[in-house]
Protein backbone atom coordinates (compact mmCIF):
# COMPACT_ATOMS: atom_id res chain seq x y z
CA UNK A 1 0.00 0.00 0.00
CA UNK A 2 1.35 3.44 -0.92
CA UNK A 3 1.52 6.35 1.47
CA UNK A 4 -1.08 9.05 0.79
CA UNK A 5 0.25 12.32 2.25
CA UNK A 6 -3.07 14.16 1.86
CA UNK A 7 -4.93 11.46 3.81
CA UNK A 8 -2.16 11.31 6.44
CA UNK A 9 -2.32 15.12 6.79
CA UNK A 10 -6.07 15.03 7.48
CA UNK A 11 -5.76 12.02 9.77
CA UNK A 12 -2.87 13.60 11.71
CA UNK A 13 -4.83 16.77 12.39
CA UNK A 14 -7.94 14.81 13.35
CA UNK A 15 -5.90 12.72 15.80
CA UNK A 16 -4.43 15.86 17.37
CA UNK A 17 -7.89 17.40 17.73
CA UNK A 18 -8.95 14.20 19.52
CA UNK A 19 -6.01 14.61 21.95
CA UNK A 20 -4.16 11.67 20.42
CA UNK A 21 -1.07 13.79 20.07
CA UNK A 22 1.56 11.06 19.64
CA UNK A 23 -0.28 9.33 16.80
CA UNK A 24 -1.08 12.66 15.15
CA UNK A 25 2.52 13.83 15.48
CA UNK A 26 3.82 10.62 13.89
CA UNK A 27 1.50 11.13 10.90
CA UNK A 28 2.45 14.79 10.51
CA UNK A 29 6.17 13.99 10.66
CA UNK A 30 5.66 11.43 7.91
CA UNK A 31 3.82 14.03 5.81
CA UNK A 32 6.77 16.40 6.29
CA UNK A 33 9.17 13.78 5.00
CA UNK A 34 7.17 13.52 1.76
CA UNK A 35 5.80 17.04 1.24
CA UNK A 36 8.43 19.34 2.73
CA UNK A 37 10.54 18.95 -0.38
CA UNK A 38 7.73 20.55 -2.35
CA UNK A 39 7.23 23.34 0.20
CA UNK A 40 4.07 25.39 0.56
CA UNK A 41 2.43 23.29 3.24
CA UNK A 42 -0.78 24.78 4.64
CA UNK A 43 -0.64 26.87 7.79
CA UNK A 44 -2.79 24.36 9.64
CA UNK A 45 -0.07 21.76 9.12
CA UNK A 46 2.59 23.93 10.80
CA UNK A 47 0.21 24.79 13.62
CA UNK A 48 -0.56 21.20 14.54
CA UNK A 49 2.99 20.03 13.95
CA UNK A 50 4.15 22.68 16.43
CA UNK A 51 1.46 21.89 18.99
CA UNK A 52 2.21 18.16 18.77
CA UNK A 53 5.96 18.76 18.94
CA UNK A 54 5.53 20.73 22.18
CA UNK A 55 3.30 18.08 23.73
CA UNK A 56 5.26 15.02 22.58
CA UNK A 57 8.86 16.21 22.69
CA UNK A 58 8.71 19.31 24.89
CA UNK A 59 10.38 21.40 22.16
CA UNK A 60 8.37 24.53 22.91
CA UNK A 61 10.71 27.05 21.29
CA UNK A 62 10.64 25.18 17.97
CA UNK A 63 6.90 24.69 18.38
CA UNK A 64 6.39 28.45 18.84
CA UNK A 65 8.22 29.14 15.58
CA UNK A 66 6.04 26.64 13.72
CA UNK A 67 2.83 28.06 15.21
CA UNK A 68 3.85 31.64 14.40
CA UNK A 69 4.61 30.52 10.86
CA UNK A 70 1.15 28.96 10.67
CA UNK A 71 -0.48 32.28 11.58
CA UNK A 72 1.57 34.13 8.97
CA UNK A 73 0.82 31.52 6.26
CA UNK A 74 -2.90 31.29 7.06
CA UNK A 75 -4.15 34.15 9.24
CA UNK A 76 -7.80 33.17 8.64
CA UNK A 77 -7.57 29.77 10.41
CA UNK A 78 -8.79 29.95 14.04
CA UNK A 79 -7.01 26.72 15.05
CA UNK A 80 -3.69 28.44 14.35
CA UNK A 81 -4.50 31.05 17.01
CA UNK A 82 -5.70 28.39 19.42
CA UNK A 83 -2.51 26.34 19.14
CA UNK A 84 -0.29 29.40 19.54
CA UNK A 85 -2.32 30.67 22.48
CA UNK A 86 -2.23 27.27 24.14
CA UNK A 87 1.55 27.13 23.76
CA UNK A 88 1.86 30.48 25.50
CA UNK A 89 -0.35 29.20 28.32
CA UNK A 90 1.90 26.14 28.64
CA UNK A 91 4.97 28.31 29.20
CA UNK A 92 3.12 30.59 31.63
CA UNK A 93 2.85 33.67 29.41
CA UNK A 94 -0.78 34.58 29.96
CA UNK A 95 -0.41 38.02 28.38
CA UNK A 96 0.61 36.64 24.97
CA UNK A 97 -1.84 33.74 25.29
CA UNK A 98 -4.59 36.31 25.81
CA UNK A 99 -3.40 38.33 22.78
CA UNK A 100 -3.61 35.34 20.43
CA UNK A 101 -6.87 34.16 21.98
CA UNK A 102 -8.47 37.54 21.30
CA UNK A 103 -7.28 37.51 17.67
CA UNK A 104 -8.72 34.03 17.20
CA UNK A 105 -12.03 34.91 18.82
CA UNK A 106 -12.31 38.04 16.66
CA UNK A 107 -11.96 35.78 13.64
CA UNK A 108 -14.27 33.02 14.91
CA UNK A 109 -16.33 33.97 18.00
CA UNK A 110 -18.03 30.57 18.27
CA UNK A 111 -14.91 28.43 17.92
CA UNK A 112 -15.22 25.73 20.64
CA UNK A 113 -11.49 25.27 21.35
CA UNK A 114 -10.92 29.03 21.57
CA UNK A 115 -13.88 29.24 23.97
CA UNK A 116 -12.29 26.46 26.03
CA UNK A 117 -9.00 28.37 26.16
CA UNK A 118 -10.90 31.53 27.11
CA UNK A 119 -12.44 29.65 30.02
CA UNK A 120 -9.03 28.32 31.04
CA UNK A 121 -7.54 31.81 31.11
CA UNK A 122 -10.51 33.27 32.96
CA UNK A 123 -11.52 36.87 33.12
CA UNK A 124 -9.32 39.73 34.21
CA UNK A 125 -10.44 41.89 37.07
CA UNK A 126 -10.59 45.63 36.50
CA UNK A 127 -7.50 47.64 37.44
CA UNK A 128 -7.31 48.45 41.15
CA UNK A 129 -6.95 52.17 40.42
CA UNK A 130 -9.29 52.77 37.49
CA UNK A 131 -7.92 56.26 36.86
CA UNK A 132 -4.50 54.76 35.98
CA UNK A 133 -3.62 52.44 33.10
CA UNK A 134 -3.61 48.71 33.85
CA UNK A 135 0.17 48.54 33.31
CA UNK A 136 0.95 51.42 35.68
CA UNK A 137 3.27 50.22 38.44
CA UNK A 138 0.79 51.20 41.20
CA UNK A 139 -1.94 49.10 39.55
CA UNK A 140 0.46 46.21 39.12
CA UNK A 141 1.53 46.30 42.77
CA UNK A 142 -2.02 46.78 44.03
CA UNK A 143 -3.27 43.95 41.79
CA UNK A 144 -0.49 41.66 42.96
CA UNK A 145 -1.31 42.45 46.63
CA UNK A 146 -5.05 41.95 45.99
CA UNK A 147 -4.32 38.55 44.43
CA UNK A 148 -2.06 37.50 47.32
CA UNK A 149 -4.58 38.56 49.97
CA UNK A 150 -7.50 36.85 48.21
CA UNK A 151 -5.46 33.74 47.31
CA UNK A 152 -5.97 34.18 43.55
CA UNK A 153 -3.42 33.57 40.86
CA UNK A 154 -1.79 36.72 39.50
CA UNK A 155 -3.08 37.30 35.95
CA UNK A 156 -0.75 40.08 34.82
Amino acid sequence: MTFDPAAAFKEGILLCREDKWREGYDRLIRVAQVWEKRGNLPGLYYSYLGAAMARCEGRKRDAMQLCRRAVSVDPMEPDNYYNLGYLYVSIGNRRLAWKWLQKGLALSPGHPRLAELHELLGRRRPPFLSSLPRKHFLNRIAGWLRAKVSGEKDED
